[in-house]
């Protein structure tokens, strides 16, 4: 049976960690002593929210208190990591035509025409001298940072140019006069991409559970905070995912 899979309400944040656990396992030789370390398991990724309850308008408190509720201990939400940098010029959204509830396609001389919004940047992934996973860009905004560590990058590849793959940087990079720049990235599984639309600053995203329900006392004047845990969760783990719309909007 599938777990319950709700968004997070949108309460203001007073802090935020998003990070990755590797489970290692050591042993060592009783001959020679040498120590041995090999993983132990699934990697995964790791949250903390700090949600201030007084934020949102004062609804901050009543957002978790709701979204205790619908949690009931068992159930999870999907969770989107925070940007670091501004996305500014980084990033394009394609843009969808229709006349009434009929879509509408561009063709020039029987070939698709595809339109965004922002700037559209390229990319060739491929592998740099020193054997690190790398995404050439093209078309970035020139002489300017386009990339910074920690950060994630989504690189779309699908017929309707919309689901992509995201992972993240390594390195600091400054594009050139030109717009080019070459981004390394993370050693995980990256598809075969060659000029491909690329999104540099984007979120990463999983489903969590909640190591525990966290408690806050409101006091007489002031902010207060519920310090929200979790750790991801794989559908293969709980027969499956259902994902549900917000609950958190006007009906």
């Amino acid at each position: 049976m599938s777990v319950l899979v709700y968004p997070f309400p949108p309460v203001g944040f007073k802090g935020w960690e998003w990070t990755t656990d590797y489970p290692v396992q050591s042993s060592r030789s009783g001959i020679s002593g040498a120590a041995y370390l090999s993983e132990a398991g699934r990697a995964r990724r790791m949250v903390t929210l700090d949600v201030s309850g007084t934020g949102t308008g004062n609804r901050g408190a009543g957002y978790v208190e709701a979204l205790k509720a619908l949690l009931k201990g068992r159930n999870c939400v999907r969770l989107y990591s925070c940007g670091i940098f501004a996305t500014e010029d980084r990033q394009s959204t394609r843009l969808l035509w229709s006349a009434g509830d009929v879509d509408l396609n561009w063709t020039a001389s029987g070939t698709d025409m595809r339109w965004y919004d922002g700037r559209v940047i390229y990319g060739t992934t491929g592998t740099d001298s020193d054997g690190y996973n790398i995404v050439t860009l093209s078309n970035a905004p020139p002489s300017v940072t386009v990339a910074n560590p920690g950060e994630f990058l989504t690189i779309f590849a699908d017929a309707d140019d919309t689901t992509g793959e995201t992972i993240m940087i390594l390195n600091h990079a400054v594009s050139d006069e030109n717009g080019d720049a070459v981004v390394r990235v993370l050693d995980d599984s990256l598809s075969s991409h060659i000029n491909a639309r690329v999104n540099l600053g984007t979120r990463d995203t999983g489903v969590f559970r909640a190591l525990e329900m966290p408690r806050s006392v409101r006091p007489i004047e002031g902010d207060f905070s519920y310090v929200w845990n979790f750790e991801e969760v794989f559908a293969d783990e709980v027969g499956g995912f259902t994902e549900l719309p917000s609950p958190w909007g006007t009906p």
